[in-house]
């Protein structure tokens, strides 16, 4: 115990000297319980300090979170609950086989045992979760299950890619979860200094380090002391060196571990600024290693410390925002930039029209961007797609087995965790795809016999599920006999998919119906909906451009990224196909038409 105490810092360093105290005390005074033995009268020293101990111990529960004694308290509530239940029913049993079954080994108490023994299973863990949610509401109502907890914030986090609503839902969801008086958001802009707003309005910002400050949302706070939080580098630069949440009670801990008298200024000064704004904890946002922003969390309203459960979970939360508000603004960055590029090739066009020397500036400034753009696409394979590929290995790995024994509720999670992976490298895989295409290295390998009618099976089977969810039909109808094509049945596959699955996400009243025939030396795919349809303006740019969606597209799914459609295309004019929509405006369905020959040769499409 002595050499861990040596070798630890801060809260648990505090917890160890109460009970080295303590114990050495303790059995300082048990040990004059020996003159007991040989009857020789002394005070009851042994006594004295044993309760001494117990004042020791139970100053750093209350003082230092030893043990995180109200978690303690609801499981032994829980468990003394549910174990009164069993005992109960053991008795009854007892009592019962003996009262009709003449004993409690015997063929008919072993018959019976079949049927009450799933019985008494159901009704235990129903029984089990009704004690913990009764115990959480009515004896411990200001603590929260994580699980929860996490689910609801990354279920809202995953489901929006807007920044402003990314950080209420942060805050809001901390700030319920712990029931605090206040918290709120600082976030960091990494490319120019400056934070961009994400709030009506913002005040000034602060620097430290450097990087520009700006408040993000806050809940009790005053905007301007969460800046002036942040002009404290020493803040932001521990925050950064060690990526844990940091605890305004545990600084002075920390301060008197150090032997640098600058150190401990430091941190008593940090411990004052807290105070003064009345936080109460600082949580790293962190990507890469690299801090983007800082969660500052007040007191909680019951009064109660932040326990080692609360670190844990805040620590995880924290993680889950860094990620969403840092894809949240890649993708801001990304349509922002696409919108800037669009209107400079707008710009240079015109211009080209007027003079030679502004035209063959335009093309150097192109292919500047293309050189960019391939060097871009070459970062991102190896940023991207190799370490989720990587990821994917290792999940594999563990539910394996090949590092143990995995209990069934982290396998759960280890299972969601690989669902998503496998979701992400879907994604990567298709922006590769796209800008491939974009740079002329778009390349389909084809084979014949493809059947095409199996296929189209295959794609409306697979997505029903989906249409159920939607209370909406999906068919497939098949005109005639339709003859075995060659293409890449992959990529095929991958463009027909896109194309029904985008129907039906479309769809809400109604359904999706898919019809295949053959015409001459062609094949035609007809894919109709009765969802939102598009106006002409829609078609038009349909499949010109990735990333492009209606405002009825953006309404009926927010989460869509616009590019399944445009890929589709360019995979089906690999192919020798051309593909086009109809519709007769809003509200009125689509249908969208595929043409493919039956056969062709291995295509490589040029830019």
């Amino acid at each position: 115990m002595l050499r861990f105490y040596k070798n630890s810092h801060g809260i648990l360093r505090s917890q160890l000297k109460y009970i080295i105290i303590g114990t050495i005390i303790g059995y300082t005074g048990g040990i004059t319980n020996y003159f007991l033995w040989y009857r020789i009268p002394i005070p009851p020293f042994g006594n004295i300090s044993a309760s001494f101990y117990i004042l020791c111990v139970a100053y750093a529960i209350i003082r230092y979170r030893l043990m995180d004694i109200r978690i303690v308290l609801r499981k032994i509530v829980i468990y003394f609950l549910s174990a009164t239940f069993v005992y109960g029913i053991f008795f009854f049993l007892v009592w019962m086989f003996e009262t009709y079954f003449s004993g409690v080994f015997t063929s008919g108490t072993y018959l019976a045992g079949l049927i009450i023994a799933p019985l008494f299973v159901i009704i235990l863990l129903r029984l089990y979760s009704l004690i913990q949610r009764v115990a959480n509401k009515y004896l411990f109502f200001s603590l929260y299950s994580s699980q929860e907890t996490m689910a609801k914030l990354t279920d809202e986090l995953t489901n929006s890619i807007d920044l402003s609503k990314i950080v209420d839902s942060i805050v809001n969801s901390i700030k319920q979860a712990m029931q605090l008086d206040r918290a709120g958001i600082l976030l960091i802009d990494q490319n120019d200094g400056t934070i961009n707003p994400v709030r009506n309005s913002p005040p000034a910002g602060a620097v430290s380090n450097g990087v520009k400050y700006k408040t993000a949302k806050v809940v009790g706070f005053n905007e301007n002391n969460g800046i002036s939080l942040v002009q404290d580098n020493f803040l932001t630069q521990y925050l950064q060196k060690t990526q844990k949440p940091l605890v305004r009670d545990e600084l002075q801990m920390i301060a008197k571990d150090l032997s640098s008298a600058e150190e401990k200024q430091s941190f008593n000064q940090l411990a004052e600024n807290m105070k003064r704004i009345e936080a109460l904890l600082c949580l790293p946002m962190i990507i890469s290693n690299r801090l983007i922003g800082i969660i500052v969390l007040g007191s909680k309203v019951s009064g109660d410390a932040y326990t080692n459960e609360d670190l844990t979970l805040l620590n995880t939360l924290s993680k889950q925002a860094a990620i969403a508000v840092d894809n949240a603004r890649l993708y801001r960055e990304v349509r922002d930039f696409s919108k800037t590029l669009q209107q400079k090739v707008d710009e240079q066009t015109k211009e080209i029209k007027h003079a030679y020397e502004v035209e063959k500036k335009a093309h150097n400034d192109l292919k500047q961007l293309d050189e960019a753009k391939t060097n871009f696409m070459l970062v991102t394979q190896h940023h991207l797609r190799t370490p989720l590929s990587v990821n994917k290995g290792f999940l594999s790995l563990l539910m394996g087995g090949r590092y143990g024994k995995i209990p069934p509720k982290i396998k759960n999670v280890i299972l969601e965790l690989d669902a998503s992976t496998e979701k992400e490298i879907k994604t990567v895989n298709e922006l590769l795809d796209i800008s491939s295409y974009q740079l002329g290295h778009g390349y389909i390998q084809v084979k014949p016999g493809i059947p095409i009618k199996s296929l189209l099976e295959e794609i409306t089977n697979d997505l029903r599920p989906l249409a159920d969810n939607n209370k909406i039909y999906l068919k497939f109808e098949n005109k005639g006999a339709v003859p075995d094509i060659t293409a890449d049945e992959k990529q095929l596959k991958m463009a027909l998919q896109n194309i029904v699955d985008n129907a039906v996400k479309y769809t809400r009243q109604g359904g999706v119906t898919v019809k295949l025939e053959s015409e001459n030396d062609k094949i035609k795919i007809e894919v109709k909906d009765t969802g939102i349809g598009m106006d002409e303006e829609d078609k038009k740019h349909l499949f010109e451009k990735p990333f492009q969606r209606s405002k009825e597209a953006w309404t009926a799914n927010a989460i869509g990224k616009g590019i399944g459609l445009y890929l589709s295309a360019q995979i089906i004019k690999a192919h020798g196909g051309r593909i086009w929509a109809e519709s007769n405006g809003l509200e009125k369905g689509s249908a969208f038409y595929i043409e493919l020959p039956i056969s062709i040769t291995n295509t490589k499409i040029n830019k």
